[in-house]
């Protein structure tokens, strides 16, 4: 009854605000009416938030491509209320256990080396701080939130249903690009630029991105994810889960293959190995081997097609890309080293040809995004993040080892694999602050840090050991 009176008397005044004062009202009062009980819903519970959060920014990209929407604002703005509710409950609670691990220090060293970045006397540009220190401090953010409301197993599940939910969704879309057709709004956001066209299309065919901003984002995000799928078959779960499993990884690295980006298929083998490293076993040995050798066929045999050719030449030994990327690198080493702390955010890449436009660092492709940390934020803040890195790899290694539950042990292999590949990827692209997987690895890793405190053994038999973690 409550409900329809709260309906009725909302098309009544909707249709008011129309006649009275114009559509335009009616929208923005549509709009705070969704945003009171989408704020209440943050406020009052944090799995909600975070969900939320991982659902905006997956489609960040994808909106920003028709309308000129803030969603990157909508984002901070949704971190900032998450924010807000994690601080009034440990106010509340007092109670900061959960945040005492070496690689919350770690990130937290991270995210205030790029909030005093600012201050460096030498930045190219101080204002373009502001809009490049989001992606990287604001985003990492979600990791605190994560780890607190990460209060059960069922909590751990839903996280990675929402991620590998909304992954297969843009395969399945891939596909439909490849094999219907692109939308007239993505044929006209392609040919606004003809640098990005370019890109796009190239052997007589236009390259597949999905949901995401290019086809190598697409790819790298399709891979990981694949091998976190795996990851799971290995576990125990039924049967019909690992069907599903297996044909959402034939879509992704189908939907992978059409974008024809070769980052991605290197990364396949590379992934491979690390998998038959950690999941030894004579089934695991088996089934690679038959990999390696159909994969090896495949790559070797003569084509004529456009798709085929492009992922064969990831193998080529003489790739002029490869080439390019080292020269450029090995261009910026000696400026690199004149400035532990770099030049300052914003100073190169899309940010650096918006506010450092007049420098040739501006038009520097870094490609890497290790190269990136570098140039920005110096060898200091390169180091900072490696130590970040290493202590992620680490403990998720660690906690694979030491736990017993078998469903909690195959979401850690998935974890290891996931954290691996992107930083393997991270040479050769920037790939792990890019929307959305920025958004998936804080996650993820929170979920590395939280998990093990889920396994009955690890929690009797290393939890009250004096700190292992400390």
């Amino acid at each position: 009854m409550w409900v329809f009176l709260s309906l009725l008397f909302g098309g009544l005044l909707m249709g008011l605000v129309v006649g009275l004062y114009g559509a335009p009202y009616a929208v923005l009062l549509l709009g705070i009416a969704v945003l009171i009980p989408m704020v209440a819903g943050i406020v009052g519970d944090l799995k909600f938030g975070v969900a939320l959060s991982l659902v905006i920014g997956f489609f960040t990209v994808h909106i920003n491509k028709f309308v000129n929407a803030p969603m990157g604002i909508m984002n901070d703005v949704l971190l900032f209320f998450l924010g807000v509710s994690l601080m009034l409950r440990l106010i509340r609670e007092r109670d900061f256990s959960r945040f005492e691990h070496p690689v919350t220090v770690f990130l937290a060293i991270w995210i205030f080396y790029n909030l005093i970045a600012v201050l460096n006397p030498v930045a190219a540009t101080h204002i373009g701080w502001l809009y490049a220190v989001r992606p990287i401090a604001g985003i990492a953010f979600i990791y605190f939130v994560t780890l607190y409301a990460l209060k059960d197993l069922a909590t751990v599940k839903f996280f990675l249903k929402v991620i590998l939910g909304l992954t297969v969704l843009a395969g399945l879309y891939g596909l439909k690009q490849e094999w219907i057709g692109f939308t007239d709004g993505e044929m006209a956001w392609l040919q606004a630029d003809p640098l990005r066209f370019m890109l796009i299309y190239q052997w007589g065919r236009l390259r597949v991105f999905s949901f995401f901003s290019d086809p190598t984002t697409m790819g790298i995000i399709f891979v990981y994810i694949s091998f976190f799928i795996l990851a799971l078959m290995t576990g125990p779960f039924s049967h019909k889960y690992k069907i599903i499993g297996g044909l959402s990884i034939a879509v992704l690295l189908l939907a992978s293959a059409y974008g024809g980006s070769r980052t991605p298929v290197v990364l396949i083998p590379i992934g491979m190995i690390y998998f038959i490293i950690l999941n030894a076993n004579v089934r695991t040995f088996i089934g690679s081997l038959i990999f390696f050798m159909l994969g090896t066929v495949f790559m070797l045999k003569s084509t004529s097609s456009g798709v085929i050719y492009r992922l064969q030449s990831a193998f080529s030994p003489d790739d002029a890309s490869v080439r390019v990327r080292l020269e450029h690198q090995e261009f910026v080493q000696p400026f690199l080293r004149e400035n532990p702390f770099g030049w300052g955010l914003a100073s190169i890449g899309e940010w650096g040809k918006r506010f450092n436009k007049d420098s040739w660092m501006a038009d520097f492709a870094h490609d890497s995004g290790f190269i990136r940390i570098a140039a920005e934020l110096g060898y200091v803040g390169l180091t900072i993040y490696m130590m970040f890195l290493v202590a992620v790899m680490y403990f998720a290694l660690k906690y694979y080892f030491l736990v017993r539950d078998k469903q909690i042990k195959a979401i850690y292999l998935g974890l290891n694999l996931v954290f691996f590949i992107l930083i393997i990827s991270n040479f050769p692209q920037e790939t792990i602050v890019i929307l959305p997987t920025s958004l998936f690895f804080n996650v993820m890793v929170a979920i590395a840090v939280r998990l093990k405190d889920l396994d009955p053994y690890y929690v009797k038999t290393y939890k009250k050991m004096h700190h292992e973690d400390i």
